[in-house]
């Protein structure tokens, strides 16, 4: 016996798509007001009425001139969860034209999420009396505190709503449009809110971008002494440091790119392959410290933030940028762009010294999808390698700012030593009059007091600078240390255990078993085990701790002693385990003269990375030449893994640059290595594999000379 089953809904439906999904009033303001521009309407009023504190009278009211709804329209599309009609019609109707932005159906639940009682007036140009909708979200509350209670049941379904017509000449100015009054708030809004509402809502079209026809917003709140007056964004572009556009380009199907020349000094576009994530346009608006004092001055009133880079879709935000959190740092960070640690040391931009604009369409990226929570986007391969890509542009306009600030940090160390030699200079010269003329001693005697004080509060400054500049070279050191040390203190815990293993074993027989002549040969093997284990784990140990060791003096090592110690010490227990050959040819025992820890980072990143790229090798190796030539030590070291994708040689030593992402990389080796030969005046560079076809050989070159 069979049958056929069906959906059904519980009356908590209504809370799971509207205080479940939309988790903060601003999205849900958001949510209503794009729902106005997809009814063509050309102007919105967002009106709070005694909002300040929880009342009967407190209301939100939000009126579109659109092209209203019929009975037929409510009845069959808006009361439709997820209803399809704007995934069946693409664009509103002419002369608009605009692409729906409203696809997935729940965003009229956003109603819910501010207040408990919704009435709809709704308008269409051909109707004579105005369609007035009664939704009592308490009533829905109401049943489930029935249902709690051992009540019947009844189903999010089976619950109605009333209606009516409703005479109304004067609501609609222009004789159609949708007005939703929300009571029963479940939140009082203070004028700080509202502010950031304004703010926000100023941020739904792009700062540049002219729509025809126009989408304009308007905000009241007579109560909070905010007067109805018109939401626009401010221009940006007049107060930015650097404004950085690219494109894609049509005609030749190239994705443009950010691209800083350092040695020209300015933003040249490049173009590459497309994306798989499709087609974007970007512009970014960089500000520098005094930029963003003067943003800040001029849109205090406003709640005016640099907040970062936002996504617009077919000319209107998308959702996930629409949150609110007063306190700065808890903003949600959805690209990512704040959670690179060690920014400030790398010189990463954060989301606070930039506006960034990026472009899609829903036909040209259909993969980018706005998450159904409102909060995120869909976690899709394209929007990951999307983000990805966003953060290789932002850090383009980093180099401008580490130039700049190289540029200034030398003018202001120049300008120091030149006043310093000026005001001695003064001081010269003075005591030199005086020596000449003794009978201007007195009289110059403050003169020459005031010029050496000067004197020495300027040398003080220029020791200071030097000890400031010094100080951050080792913080600097250290945070690159430990970055270091991240990807290896894992895999170092692991060795450690796995060493601990047999020498736990042989202490805990000895334990059990001693004294026993008959089992003294066993007892001593055990003891030799364990003594090696023990000088094994000595070692990692010892070298963990060299990296709290970091120091900006110089000092003379063996090449083959770091090698040795690298290769054959400190990694030998992972080498084992994990079946990797090792193999050094060091012609040359060359000793140098350096910071000796920074060639051990290089080291062990390179190390890092040959481990992730033999993981699916059979015959796994890594071999390690050195060689002097002329006044240069050459390094070569090499694996026979997978190799580096082609697609990442130009930026592989970048930071978050990754070549091993599937095996785990978070792209920090290599850009540690590099900044680390560079520090020891040398080069890394990536060249032909010595196991080729397959593999990767990378070339260090240091100087002989110290």
């Amino acid at each position: 016996m069979g049958g056929k089953l069906k959906w059904r809904f519980d009356a908590s439906t209504f809370k799971l798509l509207g205080r479940g999904l939309i988790t903060d009033r601003i999205t849900a303001i958001y949510e209503l007001v794009k729902n106005c521009y997809d009814a063509n309407a050309t102007k919105v009023d967002v009106e709070f009425l005694g909002v300040e504190k929880r009342s009967a009278k407190s209301t939100i009211i939000i009126r579109d001139n659109g092209q209203g709804m019929s009975l037929a329209d409510i009845t069959d599309k808006w009361l439709v969860v997820g209803t399809s009609s704007k995934r069946d019609a693409t664009f509103s109707a002419e002369p608009f034209k605009r692409r729906y932005i409203g696809e997935k159906g729940v965003g009229r639940f956003a109603t819910d999420k501010l207040g408990g009682h919704l009435q709809i007036l709704t308008k269409r140009e051909s109707d004579a009396e105005v369609l007035k909708v009664t939704i009592d979200w308490a009533s829905y509350e109401q049943e489930l505190l029935q249902q709690q209670q051992g009540v019947q049941k009844r189903l999010f379904t089976d619950l109605e709503n009333d209606y009516e017509y409703v005479k109304h000449e004067k609501l609609f100015q222009d004789g159609h449009g949708t007005q939703l009054v929300i009571t029963l708030l479940h939140e009082a809004w203070d004028k700080e809110m509202l502010l950031r509402l304004e703010n926000q809502l100023g941020r739904i079209l792009p700062p540049v971008f002219n729509l025809d026809p126009p989408f304009n917003i308007f905000l009241a709140a007579a109560s909070l002494e905010l007067p109805h007056r018109p939401i626009k964004p401010e221009p940006i572009e007049e107060l930015a440091t650097v404004h950085v556009e690219v494109k894609f380009d049509y005609e030749t199907q190239k994705q443009g790119v950010v691209h800083f020349d350092e040695q020209l000094q300015e933003f040249v576009p490049r173009y590459i392959e497309p994306q798989d994530f499709g087609p974007i346009s970007m512009e970014f608006y960089y500000f520098n410290a005094e930029a963003q004092k003067q943003f800040k001055a001029k849109y205090k009133n406003t709640a005016n933030y640099i907040e970062g880079v936002k996504i617009y879709r077919d000319g209107v935000i998308c959702t996930p940028f629409a949150e609110y959190e007063q306190v700065l740092d808890k903003r949600r960070d959805v690209l990512g762009i704040d959670k690179r640690r060690y920014q400030e040391a790398f010189d990463k931009l954060s989301t606070r010294e930039l506006i960034g604009i990026i472009h899609i369409t829903r036909d040209g990226n259909p993969a980018i999808l706005d998450a159904t929570n409102r909060q995120d986007f869909d976690d899709t391969p394209e929007y990951r390698n999307l983000k990805t890509f966003i953060i290789g542009q932002i850090d383009e306009l980093a180099k401008y700012r580490a130039v700049i600030r190289k540029e200034n940090k030398t003018r202001v160390q120049n300008n120091l030593k030149r006043a310093s030699a000026d005001v001695k200079d003064v001081s010269r010269t003075l005591n030199q009059i005086v020596r000449e003329r003794p009978e201007l001693k007195t009289v110059l005697a403050p003169a020459i007091a005031k010029a050496k004080d000067a004197s020495d509060k300027v040398t003080e400054g220029v020791k200071e600078s030097e000890t400031s500049e010094q100080e951050f070279l080792r913080k600097e050191e250290l945070y690159l240390s430990l970055m270091s040390l991240q990807d290896f203190a894992n895999e170092l815990a692991h060795g450690i255990r796995f060493a601990l293993a047999p020498a736990k074993q042989g202490a805990e027989y000895i334990v059990e078993f001693f004294p026993d002549p008959k089992l003294n040969d066993r007892f001593l093997e055990y003891a030799k085990l364990i003594y090696n284990q023990t000088e094994v784990i000595s070692t990692l140990v010892d070298f963990m701790l060299s990296y709290a060791q970091v120091d900006i003096e110089d000092s003379e090592f063996s090449i083959k002693e770091v090698i040795d110690g690298v290769l054959k010490g400190a990694h030998s227990i992972i080498f084992e385990k994990e079946g990797i050959m090792i193999e050094t040819n060091i012609k040359d025992n060359i000793r140098l003269t350096g910071k000796r820890k920074f060639l051990e980072d290089v080291l062990a990143n390179l190390i890092s990375n040959s481990r992730k790229a033999l993981v699916k090798e059979n015959d796994k190796k890594i071999l390690c030449e050195t060689y002097a030539d002329g006044d240069k030590l050459t390094i070569l070291f090499s694996d026979n893994g997978h190799g580096v994708d082609s697609k990442i040689r130009d930026k592989m030593f970048e930071m978050f640059k990754t070549t091993t992402a599937e095996e785990g990389g978070a792209g920090l080796g290599l850009f540690i290595a590099r900044s680390r030969m560079k520090a020891l005046n040398g080069t890394i560079e990536l060249i032909s594999s010595v196991f080729e076809p397959k593999g990767a050989t990378f070339k260090l070159t240091l100087p002989l000379k110290k």
